[in-house]
């Protein structure tokens, strides 16, 4: 099975609850079915899928009480819990435990080589090399601007005040495109 074909039925176990409820549009149905047809993986999925819904349908018909249904959900729990003394130190033979901590070892000491050559290395830092003129995305120049129109406010005379507002917008509206330079939208 190649790479699509694994992520088609990815996909797929996605879509499956979707495609038995028919909550999918009926051009990927008919999409589903033909794929369902020529995949055994998801046909035994979409088998297995069904069994389960229909157990479940059985079983869940009853009223669990409060008790019960914890009980139910911390054995489930306790079935899928992680425990890392059982990935530390795994089953097996002598040989199969040998293998397991010589690879550990070796992850190890790779893991501790990669931070050293990384504490160590010239290489410049990324952060510490941008400019500090990209860092103030010319905030300044655009201060020194609000400034002088916040000045040409303070002139404008009750006489021209139409001319100076149609001004003052315009300038507004250039800053704006000037600003959008540098957004990150």
């Amino acid at each position: 099975m190649n790479n699509d074909e694994k992520m088609i039925c990815k996909e797929f176990e996605r879509e499956v609850y979707l495609y038995l409820d028919n909550d999918l549009s009926t051009d990927r149905k008919k999409y589903w079915r033909q794929h369902i047809t020529s995949c055994k993986t998801c046909s035994s999925l979409i088998s297995d899928v069904e069994i389960v819904i229909k157990n479940a349908h059985v079983e869940l018909t009853e009223d669990l009480l409060d008790a019960k249904f914890d009980k139910m959900v911390e054995q489930a729990i306790q079935k899928k819990r992680f425990k890392i003394a059982e990935w530390l130190f795994p089953q097996g033979t002598a040989k199969e435990k040998y293998i397991f901590s010589l690879k550990l070892t070796v992850v190890g000491v790779l893991a501790a080589i990669a931070v050293v050559i990384s504490l160590t290395s010239n290489q410049p830092n990324a952060v510490k090399t941008i400019s500090n003129e990209l860092l103030d995305w010319e905030g300044n120049k655009i201060t020194s601007q609000i400034n002088e129109i916040k000045n040409t406010m303070n002139l404008i005379h009750e006489d021209n005040w139409d001319k100076q507002i149609i001004m003052l917008d315009e300038r507004m509206k250039v800053l704006e495109k000037e600003s959008d330079k540098f957004s990150f939208n």
